[in-house]
Parts: C-alpha cells; sequence; structure tokens
C-alpha cells in the first residue's frame, strides 16, 4: 500500500445537545469535514481507494469522481455538490409554495 492519499470533503450536521430529560436547547451545528482516502492501487484510468464501505475505484478523469487526488479538486468537487444541492433544494421549495397558493386559492374541495 502506498503513502498516497485521495481526498473528498463533506458536510456533517450535529444535532443540537440535550437535557437530562431529553428535550434539547440551542441549535446543532454543522462542520465541513475531510476525508482522506488511502490509494491502494493506482492504474491507467484511476485508483483504488479504501473507503469506509471497503475498496472502490474512482476514475481519474471523470467529470463527477467520489474522491479527487489534490485537495483544490476536492473542494471544487464539494462546491459544485452544494450548489447543486441547492438548485435542487430551491426547485422543491418553489414547487411547494406554488402548491400551497393552488390549495388556498382552491378553498375547500369535497
Amino acid at each position: 500500500m502506498t503513502e498516497h492519499f485521495w481526498f473528498r470533503y463533506e458536510d456533517v450536521r450535529y444535532a443540537a445537545p440535550v437535557d437530562e430529560w431529553g428535550d434539547s436547547y440551542g441549535i446543532g451545528h454543522l462542520e465541513v469535514k475531510l476525508r482522506k482516502f488511502p490509494v491502494l492501487k493506482h492504474t491507467p484510468k484511476g485508483a483504488w481507494i479504501n473507503g469506509w464501505r471497503g475498496r472502490r475505484f474512482v476514475l481519474r478523469d471523470a467529470r463527477k469522481r467520489y474522491a479527487c487526488p489534490t485537495l483544490e479538486e476536492a473542494k471544487e468537487s464539494f462546491i459544485a455538490r452544494k450548489k447543486r444541492q441547492a438548485g435542487i433544494y430551491r426547485a422543491r421549495l418553489r414547487d411547494a409554495e406554488e402548491a400551497i397558493k393552488l390549495i388556498e386559492r382552491q378553498g375547500v374541495l369535497a
């Protein structure tokens, strides 16, 4: 096994603290964590990494990769994933708000 790593940034949401009765107080917090995956083997097309679910092959030149060979690429990948996620949630919010307006205009239906 080599001493080389591939990288992936992930966001982790932690729950709010709880008191002795199990009631939560305050708010949780969000952290961005860097995960380092040891490279098991390099191939002409990519690398085999040791992930938390076992071995995984990652293509070097793929548009979307699970892990990246450099920290800068991992950061760019994380930002692209989060922008896409935000766009999906914005679209879902618009649909939910539109559905609320439709039902409010229609009133009670039998």
